[in-house]
């Protein structure tokens, strides 16, 4: 989890210093990282692992909707943010997102604590769920 707090941090310095394509950046990889932890899911695209999310947390069960919604909506978000050579966020744009990804880091958290404190055998694993 140091990687996705790293880049939660990073998106408050952001915020500050009015970087907001930088920002919805930040925060999606915040969540994005998070989310690796809990399983080997590995994608060459980052719509693949919205996949991943959907088929191995969402169908299962293991992984509320609206989490999964909010991270695939992220996802485009940074897309936007990255590669449209005319999107240009301002702060009323990006204000949105800050608390649903610290919302969502943390329910992620909390999932692989569950995890860790019924399955304290693996706590040496790489990726948790796996």
């Amino acid at each position: 989890m140091q990687k996705s707090a790293a880049f939660m941090m990073e998106a408050d310095t952001l915020l500050k210093n009015k970087f907001y394509n930088s920002l919805i950046s930040r925060l999606y990889y915040s969540c994005f990282h998070a989310l690796l932890l809990t399983k080997d899911l590995v994608s060459k695209t980052h719509s693949g692992t919205v996949s991943l999310l959907n088929e191995k947390f969402v169908k299962e069960n293991t992984f509320d909707i609206s989490h999964a919604a909010f991270f695939k909506n992220l996802m485009n978000e940074r897309a936007q943010s990255d590669y449209d050579d005319f999107i240009i966020f301002d702060e009323a744009q990006v204000i949105g997102f800050i608390q649903p990804s610290k919302e969502y880091v943390g329910y992620v958290s909390k999932l692989i604590e569950k995890y860790i404190s019924q399955n304290p055998d693996n706590i040496d694993k790489p990726n948790l769920f796996s």
